[in-house]
């Protein structure tokens, strides 16, 4: 078993594919079902996408929560690289880049537009 995409609701698809193009993501593919558009989103070369679900008809806020997703994370070979990339392209800091020891990790956190985490790593 192999994971195959994340899911995440975006309040401006437009946005959220400009601060995913700025870190080299690419759309792989999109479809439009009830409504709802959907982008897949990857890296070259990858199997895993990220899903970007937009419904222009949410009468709800998109309210990402550490308490229920706390982060996705991406491996990068350039961690500070990715973390001055993402900020550039419009994202804020969490933790920047630092050893995660416990986990024999280097990583950077940040929050994306839509205010998910996400975790940029690479092993020690």
């Amino acid at each position: 078993m192999e994971l195959a995409h994340v899911a995440v609701c975006v309040s401006d698809l437009d946005r959220a594919l400009d601060f995913y193009g700025e870190l080299g993501f690419e759309e792989t593919h999109r479809f439009t079902l009830g409504g709802v558009e959907n982008v897949y989103v990857g890296k070259p070369g990858s199997d895993a996408d990220l899903q970007l679900r937009y419904d222009p008809d949410r009468t709800t806020p998109i309210a990402p929560s550490r308490a229920d997703t706390d982060h996705i994370a991406f491996t990068v070979d350039d961690v500070e690289a990715t973390f001055e990339s993402a900020i550039e392209a419009g994202a804020a800091t969490v933790l920047e880049p630092t050893e995660i020891e416990p986990a024999d990790a280097y990583a950077a956190f940040v929050e994306d537009p839509e205010g998910y985490t996400l975790e940029f790593y690479r092993g020690l």
